[in-house]
């Protein structure tokens, strides 16, 4: 139904109404105000991220949405105008009518015009005046995408589960043309190193889904565990191969695995957003689950430990990230597995690209094998490189053979010359990763982690954010936004890329609330640069960004600020080598729901660290949570050190009325020279509930 506007009221104050007015240029003040207004109005409504391709603002009414609206969808729109209809019933109560009808196009009220059943198309149009809104699309996905428009064109709340108190909603009258420039819209999920439930991956594909990126790759294995139901092999499934042992102290739900099933109701889940899951065996390195549950596959005898273990821990085990054995790039045998694997895979995941790996494989094990340099003689074989090829080969044969396409990452090029032309390639390591892959005429997707790796810190390495601390560069929301993937291409090889992915490798950001902060917003800029054009206007984009923080809340998924998690410094006067000093801060605004709280004290500059005996969290004065272990504030970063100046509290029975206090117990090592930052993080036990920003309500 059309909301009418008021009519205009100019007030003119007493003393001036005897005096003749200037008629003209009253009317030429009003024609001022009023472009004044519009062009707010104009900026506000184009505050759509990603930015479409053409977006006009109507000088008209705006179309006004209440619980009397019908929701009407041609046949086949149906299934979109419905879940539209289900989103905002989560935050407003209203339940819509949504109707079939094939002149849905000319009704009064929210249209879904599919104008091509079947075709795959993600382009839209979408127009609001006072009488209706319409989408318009050939293909079901270009009717969601509209979908997802239309809800950024609503205030940001609507996104939420939280009740809204307005009793009508107004859509600004606009009309916007749009359609993707990349095909291949990408965030890969690595649920290895740390295990997510199935309910955190929903989440994400509706955040993926709001922004219109299209494709969840999910890195099924890896050293640290197999998460994915593999019915003939059942070993793979077992304790050692997906459960962290309980000395490392990880919580029970950061292991485990999926069965079919469930991974089966997620595909359906995504399918209805339009999000596609690509899924990753990680072959024939980082396999250390296969490794230990069948022997018999492995290039070696060495298989100690004999289970897996968090990926910070193998660098005091086997002195770094790599494991001492690989799958058997010579047996018929690795071969018949890896065709069982993905059949059973196959049968899951019905997109049409199947990842395989092909990282960072450890050949100077191939070099020492005495029957591997055997194998290379028979072939005519120079370079283990060769066998490296030779298995990705074989590999991508079984893929296709399931009627999928093969995509591996891009050390699988060192051997260009004879790797099959099928391979998909991955492009995260190097400057020149992306034009490497085109240049041999190999499809691939932009993934650096010169820009799109955001396990890597956003600010410096002392702001108490779990990040991957071994990269030695940060990757701020800007350096994303500007990032082009097609940049240095030439034409021709414009035509082999087809998109771009940002990865989320959740070795030291664990939590779930670690891997939101560092996410976001540095995904919705992954967005804007797989879908927009390719011109850069930073300034613009902040604009944009503005109402997506307020969405995000909505969302109840925290992001990144600028300080990261620090709530004070310290300098040389509060330091004390006599004796321990008490040092107190006051966190209330930081805890703000049941959860694990992270403390810290992180050396910033100066010859002495801190010794460090106790921290406490108390509640209205009382000790609620103590964490007693001895630490050492230092300078200590690297990846696989640990790191025993951070602490952490458990907040179990969270009252929000009540102060909480920060309590540390410090003395100086040495002398007094110590300059640093105090953290403190709350990551609540449930995802998705509350978020920091609640607090500040």
């Amino acid at each position: 139904m059309a909301g009418k506007q008021g009519a205009a009221t100019i007030y003119i104050p007493k003393k001036i109404t005897n005096r003749v007015i200037d008629m003209r240029k009253l009317f030429l003040l009003l024609g001022c105000l009023g472009l004044f207004v519009f062009a707010r109005l104009s900026a506000a409504v184009g505050d759509i991220v990603p930015k479409p391709s053409h977006l006009t603002v109507l000088k008209k009414e705006s179309f006004m949405l209440e619980p009397s609206t019908v929701v009407y969808a041609t046949p086949g729109a149906e299934p979109v105008a419905r879940l539209w209809a289900e989103e905002l019933q989560r935050s407003t109560g209203w339940q819509l009518t949504v109707e079939t009808s094939r002149s849905a196009a000319r009704k009064k009220g929210v249209c879904f015009v599919l104008t091509g059943k079947g075709k795959d198309s993600e382009a839209y149009s979408l127009k609001v005046d006072p009488k209706s809104v319409v989408i318009r699309a050939e293909g079901v996905a270009g009717l969601f995408y509209g979908s997802r428009t239309l809800l950024q064109l609503l205030p940001p709340g609507v996104v939420g589960r939280e009740r809204l108190s307005e009793s009508r909603l107004a859509v600004p009258a606009v009309e916007v043309t749009d359609a993707p420039r990349f095909r291949w819209r990408g965030y890969m999920q690595d649920v290895s190193r740390t295990f997510y439930p199935v309910e955190v991956l929903k989440k994400y594909i509706d955040v993926l889904s709001l922004y219109k990126l299209n494709t969840l790759h999910l890195h099924l294995t890896d050293d640290q565990g197999w998460r994915v139901e593999i019915k003939k092999y059942p070993r793979l499934t077992s304790e050692k191969a997906t459960q962290f042992p309980p000395e490392y102290g990880l919580p029970a739900d950061q292991s485990g695995f999926y069965t079919q099933e469930e991974l089966k109701d997620l595909v359906a889940y995504a399918a209805a957003r339009q999000v596609r899951i690509v899924p990753e065996i990680d072959v024939p390195g980082h396999s250390w689950p296969v490794l230990i549950c069948y022997p018999e596959l492995a290039v070696n005898d060495q298989f100690f430990p004999d289970y897996v273990m968090p990926f910070r821990e193998t660098y005091h085990v086997w002195g770094h990230q790599f494991t001492p054995n690989t799958l058997d790039p010579t047996k018929e045998s690795v071969y018949r597995f890896l065709d069982d694997v993905f059949t059973e895979l196959a049968a899951i995941f019905p997109c049409e690209y199947v990842h395989f790996g092909g990282d960072e494989v450890n050949h100077s094990l191939w070099e020492k094998a005495p029957h591997i340099k055997a194998f290379m003689e028979e072939k005519g074989m120079k370079s283990v490189k060769e066998v490296q090829s030779y298995f990705v080969t074989r590999v991508s044969e079984i893929i296709r053979s399931k009627g999928k396409k093969p995509v591996g990452w891009n050390d699988i090029l060192s051997d260009a010359k004879n790797l099959p032309k099928s391979a998909h390639i991955m492009s995260w390591i190097g400057g020149s990763a992306v034009k490497d892959a085109a240049k041999y005429g190999f499809p691939t997707i932009a993934t650096p982690s010169s820009h799109v790796y955001f396990d890597i810190r956003q600010g410096t390495p002392d702001d108490g954010l779990l990040a991957d601390l071994s990269y030695p560069y940060a990757i701020s929301l800007q350096k994303v936004y500007e990032y082009d993937p097609a940049a240095g291409l030439s034409e021709e090889e414009q035509a082999y890329l087809l998109g771009v992915q940002a990865n989320m490798w959740p070795a030291v950001p664990q939590k779930v609330k670690d891997i939101n902060v560092q996410n976001f917003p540095r995904l919705l800029a992954l967005a804007e640069i797989a879908w927009a054009d390719a011109e850069k206007d930073y300034a613009a984009f902040t604009r944009r960004m503005e109402p997506q923080y307020r969405r995000l809340d909505a969302l109840k998924v925290d992001y990144y600020r600028p300080g990261g998690h620090v709530i004070a410094e310290w300098t040389p006067e509060k330091v004390s080598t006599t004796d321990y000093s008490v040092w107190t801060f006051d966190v209330t605004e930081k805890v703000y729901a049941n959860g694990c709280a992270m403390a810290g004290l992180f050396l910033t500059k100066g010859e002495n660290p801190l010794n460090i005996r106790k921290m406490q969290l108390l509640e209205d004065g009382k000790v609620i949570a103590e964490d007693l272990h001895r630490g050492f504030a230092d300078r200590t970063r690297a990846t696989g050190a640990r790191k025993n100046y951070l602490y952490f509290l458990d907040v179990k029975n969270y009252k929000p009325g009540a102060r909480y206090t920060l309590s540390v117990e410090v003395s100086g090592y040495r002398g007094t020279d110590s300059y640093g930052n105090v953290i403190f993080s709350l990551a609540p036990y449930e995802p998705f509930t509350k978020v920091e920003s609640d607090k500040r309500k």
